[in-house]
């Protein structure tokens, strides 16, 4: 029993001081290492990078909720962007275009600059605003057609209100 514990805090304590030894690197020049350098005035301590909380727990990386139908435009734009990365042009693609949603997407995407995941991303968010745009321009006309069949009356008041 001592034998196994001896054995359980030689690793704890091995592996504990692994860890701090690669806490802290030392930049000498073009080269890394774990000591200081000889000559200290090219010494530059760089500590050890912390966890980035910046990015969403379940490891999305976009910063919106997207819904299915934009997840796949944006898909299909990152599929153009690596079509645009290989070196095809936009005409080419607006041939290969079957509808005019397709080809409003390849003018989209020849449209934004970017890397393939930030174009992706805009792309999406642009879709999402869009869709909010639409389902207020529809709780906007379903209110006025309620207004227009309820008659008005000067004093502000509907023709079936009565004091």
């Amino acid at each position: 029993m001592k034998l196994f514990l001896l054995s359980i805090t030689t690793c704890v304590v091995l592996c504990y001081t692994q860890v701090t030894t690669a806490a802290t690197m030392y930049r000498c020049g073009n080269s890394f290492q774990d000591t200081p350098c000889a000559n200290q005035n090219y010494s530059k301590t760089i500590k050890a990078a912390k966890a980035s909380s910046t990015v969403a727990k379940s490891g999305d990386l976009s910063p919106y909720q997207v819904d299915a139908d934009c997840k796949q435009r944006g898909d299909a734009a990152k599929k153009m962007m690596w079509l645009r990365q290989t070196g095809k042009t936009k005409e080419e693609q607006l041939e290969s275009a079957e509808d005019e949603q397709a080809q409003a997407l390849v003018n989209e995407v020849y449209n934004n600059r970017g890397t393939t995941l930030e174009v992706k991303n805009a792309i999406e968010q642009s879709c999402m605003q869009q869709k909010e745009q639409n389902k207020l321009a529809e709780e906007l006309l379903k209110e006025a057609k309620r207004l227009k069949k309820t008659p008005y009356t000067p004093s502000g008041n509907t023709a079936s209100e009565k004091y």
